[in-house]
């Protein structure tokens, strides 16, 4: 009976091993084309319909049709975005949706009028501010002047002053009692206004004369400043007894 099952096996086994005979191919026989594998040709000749490789995850059933999928992919992903910085979706429609953005934004500026904008300048104001006095504003000086001043003791100043167009400069004496000293002097003009620091030497006193000039004439006030730190105040008047040549 054992020998009957056996016998009975080997049967079915060659059976089944003769109904796949036409899955294996001989090496052989497979014909190769230009960049084809021997390993890829047998095992698509021993596939059959019923014998598909199927998966649900979707990999490639062989190498073959792997390798096929991949030629053409890199390691790297070339997908362009779909926008670049907000703008487009390529570097040339972002450089033009940029430049559309300029171009609007320039062409929706309300240009003001220069002369809006300018400051307002006066010009005769700044004339005044800026220039120095014309010549023929500034009064004539220079010339031989005689000069009193009086506070608590009476002065006599004789000066030949000079003139350089608003700068005035001089020497002379002044005599006080019996006493003669050399003085020097020096100041400016502002129309009819002369300040004049009158300087004795030997007693060094310094007299800051500030004069209405009218003509020939001046009066005035004046500080006085000694050496030793004593300070007074006088009055002063001049008057021009030759003119400048």
């Amino acid at each position: 009976m054992k020998f009957k099952r056996l016998i009975l096996s080997c049967l079915l086994l060659l059976g089944y091993f003769a109904a796949n005979t036409h899955a294996i191919e001989d090496a052989g026989s497979v014909t190769l084309g230009p960049g084809e594998s021997l390993a890829d040709k047998l095992i698509d000749a021993s596939n059959n319909e019923e014998g598909v490789y199927k998966n649900d995850l979707g990999i490639p059933p062989t190498p073959q049709k792997s390798r096929e999928l991949q030629q053409n992919k890199t390691e790297l992903n070339w997908t362009m975005p779909s926008s670049l910085a907000g703008f487009g979706s390529s570097a040339k429609s972002s450089r033009d949706e940029a430049k559309k953005m300029t171009d609007e934004a320039v062409s929706n500026v309300e240009t003001t009028p220069l002369q809006e904008t300018m400051p307002v300048v006066d010009a005769a104001a700044t004339t005044e501010s800026e220039l120095p006095p014309s010549p023929s504003s500034i009064a004539s000086v220079g010339g031989s002047w005689f000069f009193e001043l009086n506070d608590s003791s009476k002065r006599d100043v004789a000066l030949a002053l000079f003139q350089s167009g608003n700068y005035v400069y001089g020497a002379g004496n002044m005599r006080e009692g019996n006493s003669t000293l050399q003085v020097a002097a020096s100041g400016s003009i502002q129309g009819e206004t002369m300040d004049l620091d009158v300087i004795s030497l030997g007693t060094i006193n310094l007299y800051k004369l500030a004069l209405d000039l009218s003509g020939d004439s001046a009066l005035g006030d004046y500080q006085a400043f000694s050496a030793s730190g004593d300070a007074w105040k006088g009055s002063a008047e001049g008057l021009r007894t030759a003119s400048q040549d």
